[in-house]
């Protein structure tokens, strides 16, 4: 887990009650190295206690919206999330094309647009195979 993030605080500060759903969703988010699908999440966090999809997805939902996480499109279609917030910059993904992982990158990988006047958000989603695949 992100060692400079307390889920309760963040949850807190960002002005969301700090359900134990909530708390668990981005704890599990925060937990990952790269960025999951709902499914994943679920079975992640079924792993422990119980946990339903739609309590799952009104948290991402919430999540989400305030910043606290973030949602990208991964190369199969699918949403996957990720950690955000003020601890976790803006950062390039790479999609595995045969493990269909999205493994977040350390936001120095890849640079590009960002110096550019008015550039706001960069996306970039690099496709390949990834070590574990023999890439």
């Amino acid at each position: 887990m992100c060692s400079q993030c307390d889920p309760r605080a963040m949850l807190q500060d960002s002005g969301l009650k700090a359900t134990p759903q909530r708390i668990r969703v981005l704890s599990a988010v925060q937990a990952s190295r790269e960025a999951l699908s709902p499914l994943m999440l679920l079975a992640k966090l079924r792993e422990n206690e119980p946990m339903d999809k739609v309590t799952l997805y009104r948290a991402l939902d919430s999540l989400a919206e305030h910043g606290l996480i973030t949602r990208h499109e991964a190369g199969d279609g699918s949403a996957r999330y990720c950690a955000g917030g003020p601890a976790h910059p803006e950062h390039h993904h790479f999609y595995c094309l045969s493990c269909r992982r999205l493994l977040c990158l350390g936001p120095e990988a890849v640079r590009v647009g960002v110096d550019l006047p008015g550039v706001k958000h960069v996306n970039v989603r690099l496709d390949g195979t990834c070590e574990h695949c023999g890439g």
